[in-house]
């Protein structure tokens, strides 16, 4: 009896499916606008879900709409024949939005490339938000996000889900698409309102494949060929016709090409920082990597009967990678090299001078904690991994002085947060617990007590959206105590360090 119920009920849900898809061909046509890739400037916001019957979701349905109709970045097509059809299907609705083929139809006959997808769950203490951005083939995810916000007042949600979308357009791959062409002329989707001016230089690129995140399964980059090279001559407020200057092979421009307006000759209709422009057609997801020069001092004291301490200037480089796995999970990667010249500053030794030449290696995975919701926002990060630092000093028995290690398990934290649109500041700290110690040649013995800590403050300015210029100041203390012979060794380090980062 139960097979035979959830057969009908199947059933049922295909057949009221196709209803949908032959009812939105009657009302709107059969007939494709375009032939290839729709634009994803031109969005649909499709209806809001949430879990108390409509009313909140209504609400936030109405903030969205009134945003996307304002902005710059988005044709925005409400298309209320196919929200009427989609409003006499309430209770099978999630699934219906979940149907690739639904989606496909609504994105062909609202001639969308960005589907806007946003869900809402309330729970005892506030709502559970996300955000998709679904493509024309009902089932590529272009942009997702998620939280949980403390409240439910519309205002809030609606906020959130549009600082998620602003971050979507600079995601987006290109300015406009080629919707015609003829002969060497050739007419696109984007025109003044956009920022388009006439004399305006571009490429014509054509994409060639999908990458897609290798968990999250979202579209993430794709890759393109150059077809040519070009100059607007004429626009309007929403389209714009140029001129093919060189071909870069013997392939021609066709309709669905993509557009990319050199940067420094498209102006936006605010007044504000072109931030996010694509220079370069790619934009990373997948993690980063940076590469830092460092210059700072350093200084050795070890403690006992007498006091002996050296000091002086170091040089190093830092290596520095982050993977992200998810949105909020990651793992990272730090190894660095130290070269100092010490001189004795402090009591009487043998050798008035010692050379380092140290290491620093850290491993860890952690967790990215999103307060707004969105990536670019702040964020704080909690890690675990292992870390290891190693310092050679040059051997000096009479001194006390040999090369030591510090390592063991590391936790930290790192908080950071943008001032700006192109600026960022950071406080980092992390320390390793109950740090394992060891002697290049034996000279202290087994250590009773061990600490080791870092902390650094630092900034960013983002140069484009694949890399930021980084500086900042670090300390790191490292310190061994025994008991038996009532002595310590102290190391300290202080450094600037000055680099780039590099997102992939």
């Amino acid at each position: 009896m139960n097979k035979i119920s959830t057969y009908k009920g199947r059933s049922h849900l295909k057949s009221q499916l196709c209803k949908l898809i032959i009812l939105a061909a009657i009302l709107l046509g059969a007939s494709d606008l375009f032939a290839n890739t729709r634009s994803m400037r031109r969005c649909m916001l499709l209806p809001v879900k949430d879990s108390v019957g409509g009313a909140l979701g209504f609400k936030v349905f109405e903030e969205l709409e009134r945003y996307l109709k304002d902005s710059e970045w988005c044709y925005y097509e409400s298309n209320s024949g196919i929200l009427d059809i989609l409003s006499n299907y309430k209770r099978n609705l999630d699934a219906y939005l979940q149907n690739k083929d639904v989606l496909k139809v609504i994105a062909e006959k609202s001639n969308a490339g960005s589907l806007i997808r946003v869900d809402l769950v309330n729970q005892v203490k506030g709502v559970d938000v996300q955000v998709r951005v679904i493509g024309e083939n009902g089932e590529d995810v272009y942009f997702k996000e998620e939280t949980r916000l403390n409240t439910e007042d519309y205002t809030v949600i609606a906020q959130t889900v549009k600082n998620w979308l602003d971050i979507y357009e600079k995601n987006i791959p290109y300015d406009g698409i080629v919707i015609g062409v003829l002969g060497d002329q050739f007419t696109s989707d984007v025109g003044k309102s956009y920022g388009v001016q006439p004399d305006s230089t571009l490429r014509i690129v054509r994409p060639t494949k999908k990458r897609r995140h290798p968990l999250l399964k979202e579209i993430v980059d794709w890759e393109t060929e150059l077809i040519a090279k070009g100059k607007i001559f004429h626009t309007a407020a929403s389209q714009s016709q140029g001129n093919v200057s060189t071909y870069e092979s013997k392939k021609r421009v066709n309709v669905g090409d993509w557009l990319l307006i050199d940067k420094n000759q498209k102006t936006k209709a605010k007044d504000e920082p072109n931030f996010g422009e694509l220079d370069e057609f790619q934009f990373g997801k997948h993690g980063n990597v940076g590469l830092f020069a460092l210059i700072g001092s350093g200084s050795n004291t070890v403690s006992g009967t007498s006091t002996k301490k050296i000091g002086g200037m170091l040089f190093g480089v830092d290596l520095v990678g982050e993977v992200w796995l998810t949105r909020t999970y990651f793992a990272g990667l730090e190894i660095g090299r130290r070269f100092g010249s010490y001189s004795r500053e402090e009591g009487t030794l043998q050798s008035e001078s010692n050379s380092l030449s140290g290491s620093v290696f850290k491993l860890k995975a952690g967790y990215k904690y999103l307060p707004l919701g969105f990536f670019y926002g702040p964020q704080i990060d909690g890690f675990i991994g292992y870390a290891n630092y190693g310092y050679g000093f040059d051997t000096s028995r009479t001194d006390g002085i040999t090369g030591v290690n510090f390592s063991g398990i590391m936790l930290g934290a790192k908080g950071s947060m943008p001032l700006h649109k192109l600026f960022r500041i950071s406080l980092l700290l992390d320390f390793i617990f109950n740090p394992g110690f060891s002697e290049d040649v034996a000279i202290k013995g087994s250590a009773d007590s061990t600490s080791n800590y870092h902390i650094e403050i630092g900034g960013n300015y983002q140069y484009n959206p694949n890399m930021t210029f980084d500086a900042g100041v670090g300390y790191t203390s490292s310190k061994a105590e025994f008991k038996r012979t009532v002595s310590s060794i102290a190391i300290k380090e202080t450094t600037l360090k000055i680099g780039a980062t590099f997102t992939f």
